[in-house]
């Protein structure tokens, strides 16, 4: 009995330490969490969920500050120069002073941009998202074709397939952030 208890214990042991190194070491590689004080506070200001903002930056550039796409998309939010041009503008800056590689400018401008997208889009997360990847004027066109959106509000169908992937993606990061994170 006493090496049944023994072998238990042991392996108790082990899994204690093998759960501890995953939540440790690995956890934060596969799903990162950098940049937080920067992320709760544009969250905050710009009335958006934490975990929302992480999937964002996880599906655009993974955590990485001097990410540049394909499309000239710039940082951890994938801002392109004209997004961001447009976006200083409104929000008082100097467009000549944005400087897309650092991070509390990228996400101040990001969080910024999906708030303005959620409030153009009434506040439907999917089409906000969608407008963040696809652009406004092409989710507006969309949302004004009766095949793809019956209220003229919600999309039921979006045309670009790279598009449709990101919002399921980024919703699907959002709800592992909300349960892994505790946002």
């Amino acid at each position: 009995m006493i090496r049944f208890i023994k072998k238990l214990f042991a392996l108790a042991v082990t899994f204690a330490l093998l759960v501890s190194f995953g939540y440790c070491v690995l956890l934060p590689r596969i799903l990162p969490l950098k940049y937080q004080d920067t992320v709760e506070k544009y969250a905050k200001i710009y009335e958006l969920e934490k975990s929302m903002v992480n999937g964002v930056i996880f599906c655009e550039s993974h955590f990485e500050a001097e990410a540049v796409s394909a499309a000239n998309a710039h940082g951890l939010m994938q801002i392109t120069d004209e997004t961001s041009w447009w976006a200083a503008e409104q929000m008082g800056l100097d467009p000549d002073l944005i400087d897309l590689s650092d991070p509390d400018t990228n996400i101040r401008i990001g969080c910024w941009y999906l708030n303005w997208l959620m409030t153009k889009f009434d506040g439907v997360k999917e089409t906000a998202l969608a407008g963040y990847n696809a652009g406004h004027g092409n989710v507006q066109n969309w949302l004004a074709d009766e095949e793809m959106s019956k209220d003229g509000i919600t999309l039921e169908e979006i045309p670009y397939e790279e598009t449709k992937i990101y919002v399921k993606k980024v919703q699907l990061a959002q709800q592992i952030y909300r349960i892994v994170y505790r946002q």
